[in-house]
């Protein structure tokens, strides 16, 4: 007979790793994790071996050192700030790795795999079998385990005639070029107040990009890759540098991210993107699957959300190496009706918002009336719809009057393509409304280096013009803007200054009867369009201030300054600059 004391002890043991499993299962159901949710990445698990899963992390002080960290933004150079930059983002860092390491040691014997881990977010993404899910679940380090279920690109395939909609467009036999588009937006305009998105970056996360298409030619352009399901060029989970962002071949919607990004920021001379000059952060964040699973006969790409989050990750950890002034994201799937706040994106999505980059969503193509997909219901993102070149909402677009932030011209719009440098396409979908608003951002960026998401925000929703929706039913409000970037940009400060010989200019004000008389009283930054005429003057500044002049009216005048030029002027002292631009001189 066995002494019962050696069985008493076995069972004491048992017993008390029952109590603190269950307070352990307690504490994380009590954070999120569903016993139902559970359920389901449980039975995924048991049937296919494994289950993609996103977990959050319980990291101690996150929120003081994620705070510390975003102190920090893009804009402001420097050894000191770079200094603190860099120390703030470590101790971040340090912090999630400890609680990830702790994680993943206690899986110790269980089969798993690592596809991310991050140093921003206090996420982890793995594939994780059925014992090592048991084990998470009980772990005091989780608060959440949710699914990493892939999402679907946000163009539009199909008839004009959406799900949900009846109403059908015509935009007349030509379908509109990009440069009509530019135009509808009004970036055309603030091009000629100067502002082209210059000095700028704008972040793609898509499915990559050709970077040696024209519409790029003299870019830089920085790339990098994440694939959960190891698809990046180099084979695995993540890749950096030249060639990292190269789209797949073959695959439906392969060049997606090259037509996006030439909406954005495209230029080949002839050919405009909104944000014409600006740089680019091409991010692939797509994988290929199989026709089964996209729900047709042709292999597709998809996106994994800890493929995103890596990718949101990155743009935000590159803040202090380059201006970046938005991220677009032409992606999502899903019906919402409220706020998904609860995604594990909104937390990447805050981070590059507190630090003055805007994080674009289109809203998607199901005709939905009410709702939207993921991510584009996170509050602190800014969504956008398509309407066609006549601000007509389109049928394919989904609606919210709570959830849906701007319009843009989202309807066979002509943008580069992936099967050669020169080859470009029209698509359609709300996947091309995002990169108008995304690279006019990088445009009140150029104006306004230091402004927020939230000025901005409301620079373009004061000034847009009104849309209404051809949805049925009542809705508060029933319209949203769709964005006017020249006039974002007047409402911000930017303005025009007018001169005529008569000082009538034609109604404008403020009007003045002398070029001296408008240089004395712009301010900084300020342009001065004068009419045409003839000026008898004498041309200096009084103060430190940098202006520039232009002929708007096919304007000539007469100048006794000691420099005189066909079509450009600059008059300087020691206290700042004159630049006439488009001006004849006789």
């Amino acid at each position: 007979m066995k002494n019962p004391r050696f069985i008493l002890v076995p069972l004491l043991i048992f017993l008390c790793a029952i109590f603190l499993i269950a307070g352990g299962l307690a504490k994380a159901f009590d954070n999120g994790t569903k016993p139902d949710g559970y359920e389901a990445l449980a039975e995924k698990a048991l049937a296919k071996g494994s289950v993609k899963v996103i977990i959050q992390l319980n990291v101690m002080n996150i929120g003081k050192l994620t705070e510390d960290s975003q102190e920090f933004s893009g804009h402001k150079r420097g050894k000191e700030n770079s200094l603190d930059r860099r120390k703030a983002d470590a101790l971040l860092a340090e912090a999630i790795r400890t609680v990830a390491d702790s994680v993943l040691y206690r899986l110790n014997g269980a089969e798993y795999r690592i596809n991310h881990t991050y140093s921003t977010i206090p996420f982890l993404a793995l594939d994780v079998s059925m014992e090592a899910l048991s084990i998470l679940r009980s772990l005091p380090e989780v608060l959440d385990i949710v699914e990493d279920v892939p999402v679907r690109l946000n163009r539009y395939e199909g008839s004009e005639k959406g799900p949900l909609k009846d109403f059908f467009l015509s935009d007349g036999p030509e379908p509109p070029s990009l440069n009509d588009t530019i135009d509808v937006v009004g970036a055309d305009v603030a091009w000629g107040y100067g502002y082209t998105g210059s000095g700028w970056f704008v972040a793609i996360l898509d499915t990559g990009i050709r970077s040696t298409h024209e519409m790029f030619a003299g870019k830089t352009i920085v790339e990098a890759c994440f694939s959960a399901d190891s698809a990046c060029p180099n084979g695995s989970t993540e890749m950096y540098g030249s060639g990292a962002a190269a789209h797949y071949y073959g695959y439906s919607g392969y060049d997606h991210g090259t037509h996006v990004a030439g909406i954005a920021a495209g230029n080949s001379g002839t050919i405009f993107g909104v944000a014409k000059n600006a740089d680019i952060v091409a991010v692939q964040v797509f994988s290929p699957f199989s026709g089964s699973i996209c729900g047709s006969s042709n292999t597709c790409v998809l996106s994994y959300p800890s493929d995103q989050l890596k990718g949101l990750e990155y743009i935000y950890s590159i803040r202090g190496s380059y201006d970046i002034a938005a991220a677009n994201m032409s992606l999502g799937g899903g019906e919402y009706d409220s706020y998904c706040d609860t995604d594990s994106r909104k937390t990447a999505i805050d981070n590059l918002r507190a630090v003055g980059i805007s994080t674009v969503i289109s809203s998607g193509n199901d005709g939905y009336c009410g709702y939207v997909g993921s991510p584009a219901c996170i509050s602190s993102s800014v969504t956008v719809g398509a309407t066609n070149d006549a601000d007509v909402e389109t049928s394919f677009n989904n609606w919210s009057d709570t959830l849906l932030d701007f319009f843009a011209p989202g309807y066979q719009v002509y943008s580069a393509t992936g099967a050669s440098n020169s080859s470009y396409g029209t698509k359609s979908g709300t996947s091309m409304a995002a990169p108008h608003v995304t690279g006019a951002w990088a445009l009140l960026k150029q104006y306004k280096a230091g402004g927020t998401v939230t000025e901005f925000f409301g620079a373009l929703n004061s000034t847009g013009v009104s849309v209404t929706t051809i949805c049925p039913g009542s809705y508060d409000p029933d319209y949203k803007p769709r964005i006017q970037v020249d006039s974002a940009l007047e409402s911000l400060g930017f303005r025009f200054l007018y001169v005529e010989a008569t000082g009538s200019c034609g109604g404008k004000t403020p009007c003045y009867s002398t070029i001296q008389a408008a240089i004395d009283a712009a301010s900084s930054g300020d342009f001065i369009k004068i009419a045409q005429g003839t000026y008898d003057e004498d041309l200096s500044l009084n103060t430190s201030k940098n202006l520039t002049l232009q002929g708007g009216w096919n304007a000539s005048f007469t100048s006794r300054s000691s420099t005189s030029t066909l079509n450009s002027m600059t008059l300087g002292n020691s206290e700042g600059t004159v630049t006439a631009e488009y001006l004849v001189f006789q």
